[in-house]
């Protein structure tokens, strides 16, 4: 006969409590602290900043090599101004249709085909 003392449901309840206890947040790793996302958020600015900071500086240079060469420098017209949204919002509507008509998986081969594709293309351009 087995032994009446031994309680078959403590070792189940001990599991859960630890599985329970080990994903408090949900992926098992200790949650993050003020100063961890104050670093991360700090971090996204800071590099969202710099290729904007240099890119505008960049931008003025190229403009003063266009006038110094002769060259017609590029400007923005009103009529492009005004079709812009006009285009994003094509754009943006067409992503949509795409996204809601495609499934995830043909959306996800569609785009992992085309970094592979760019990959090949920048690996054969350093190694040539």
């Amino acid at each position: 006969m087995a032994d009446v003392s031994e309680d078959p449901v403590a070792p189940i309840v001990e599991n859960v409590v630890e599985n329970i206890t080990a994903a408090t947040n949900g992926t098992g790793k200790p949650p993050s602290t003020p100063e961890g996302m104050a670093l991360a958020y700090g971090s996204l600015v800071v590099m969202a900043l710099i290729p904007i900071f240099f890119g505008s500086f960049r931008s003025v240079k190229h403009q003063q090599q266009q006038k110094a060469a002769g060259e017609k420098v590029d400007t923005m017209t009103s009529k492009d101004a005004a079709l812009f949204p006009i285009i994003a919002s094509c754009a943006l509507f067409g992503l949509y249709i795409v996204f809601t008509v495609f499934s995830k998986e043909y959306i996800n081969l569609l785009l992992s085909s085309y970094f592979f594709f760019l990959g090949v293309l920048a690996l054969s351009h350093v190694f040539r």
